[in-house]
């Protein structure tokens, strides 16, 4: 399989619209026409990724965190020119897999054996339009259909979303028209006005969709951006307590669960043994959504709390760390790219230098 095929998969589980607009994902590094059969996936693109990428005959590393942030005018970067000495292309997911419907968030939830309500925050870096069309009544289904195989149509945990309802439509062809509906003069005509959400990194192939799939030489729509968010996607997540774990319990279930060997607990009024109903999660550097968590749970899960952050809490915190509470995703990564024919392996916990005992 080719790069460009795998990044079209990728597209599928966590588009690039996603990502924040200060972010940097997609393919990084690399051909895009490069055939691949092995990869390695990792939450940071390191020696150690490397060398396992080149130990094991890797065409791709499939990253987390992004191998190029900032931007760069030379490339003399050790690691750089080695991954383009061995040819490994490198593909990073980063705050587009954060949001994604099945995200960094919902891993680390799944590790945890906590069941999922909502997300905490509805950020995303994408945009979503309204878009109108007018279609003749007979070809309503078919341009249907192909507005949702290119992605339009999906709100929240339902896709294939739309709402039509008929109108009468006039037009007079102009020279050198072609219509479909031949008319001499000004032509009436029955119509479906189809009206659907797309997110705005879905547009130009809804566009693309309705050129191929609509019988009119030139067909009328229009489309623009709302204010709200699709709820399909988010940043964190709300959780049902439904072990009953107490607040010392569930950071004991943090060290258990991801490896982690002194998750902090900050109990900030509660007692040890308070058990919350609702848990908040966000995988990696979680403090700026403190005061979201406050308003929809009893516990906040994360990681990187500053100390002001903390003094600051309205309620218990776990920081169990940046790395281990996004570690969980690497897994799913591989799994991901396996669905897709390849060999995928996931660097060790252990081999990360994120990692600490």
């Amino acid at each position: 399989m080719k790069v460009k095929d795998i990044m079209r998969k990728v597209e599928g589980f966590a588009p690039l619209g996603l990502a924040m607009s200060w972010d940097n994902v997609g393919l990084l590094l690399g051909d895009a026409q490069r055939e691949v059969n092995k990869a390695v996936t990792c939450l940071d693109v390191d020696e150690n990724a490397v060398n396992k990428a080149i130990e094991i005959g890797a065409e791709l590393i499939v990253s987390h965190h992004p191998l190029i942030f900032r931007a760069i005018n030379k490339i003399t970067d050790p690691l750089l020119l080695k991954l383009i000495e061995h040819k490994i292309a490198v593909i990073s997911l980063h705050t587009n897999l954060d949001v994604a419907p099945k995200s960094v968030n919902h891993v680390l939830a799944e590790t945890l054996g906590l069941t999922v309500i909502e997300h905490l925050s509805q950020e995303t870096g994408e945009s979503w339009h309204r878009f109108s069309l007018t279609v003749p009544v007979d070809h309503l289904e078919p341009v249907r259909e192909a507005i949702f195989a290119a992605g339009a149509g999906l709100i929240g945990l339902y896709d294939s979303c739309s709402q039509s309802h008929q109108v009468r439509g006039t037009f007079r062809a102009l020279e050198g028209s072609d219509p479909f509906i031949k008319s001499e003069g000004l032509a009436s005509v029955e119509e479906c006005e189809l009206e659907f959400m797309v997110d705005g990194s879905r547009l130009g192939a809804t566009i693309e969709a309705i050129k191929n799939a609509h019988p009119y030489e030139t067909p009328a729509f229009y489309h623009y951006p709302v204010s709200n968010q699709n709820p399909a996607y988010g940043l964190g997540l709300v959780c049902k307590n439904d072990a009953g774990l107490s607040l010392s319990g569930l950071q004991n279930l943090c060290r258990e669960k991801l490896h982690n060997p002194a998750p902090r607990l900050y109990l900030l009024g509660k007692d040890a043994d308070y058990i919350p109903e609702r848990i908040a999660v966000c995988g990696g550097s979680g403090g700026s959504l403190i005061p979201v968590a406050g308003r929809k749970a009893e516990l906040y899960i994360s990681g990187d709390f500053s100390y002001h952050q903390i003094l600051e809490a309205g309620l218990p915190l776990i920081d169990a760390g940046h790395f281990f509470t996004e570690y969980p995703v690497v897994a799913y990564l591989s799994q991901k790219l396996q669905e897709m024919g390849l060999e995928a392996v996931a660097l060790e916990l252990e081999k990360h230098k994120g990692y600490i005992m």
